[in-house]
């Protein structure tokens, strides 16, 4: 598997896995929401890194996230 398959299986899961907790609000606790969304700011770190300017580009838009969604997930990394 490579790098951008890896990177796209993480963040698929952890937006599912958000997704869910959406839904399910009542249920979730707002720390294993704040736990996701930190995962997933890691993951947008790591992939800036790891992946060229264009795989990154096809990353996000294959994850349907755009550049302020991305930058808010980063964001909630930087404020812990």
């Amino acid at each position: 598997m490579n790098t951008f398959t890896s990177l796209q299986a993480l963040f698929l899961d952890d937006l599912r896995t958000l997704q869910q907790l959406q839904k399910r609000w009542w249920l979730s606790l707002s720390m294993t929401r704040a736990v996701k969304e930190e995962h997933l700011g890691r993951c947008c770190y790591l992939a800036e890194e790891l992946l060229s300017p264009s795989d990154l580009a096809a990353l996000k838009h294959e994850l349907g996230l755009n550049e302020k969604q991305w930058r808010a997930y980063k964001g909630k990394l930087s404020a812990q």
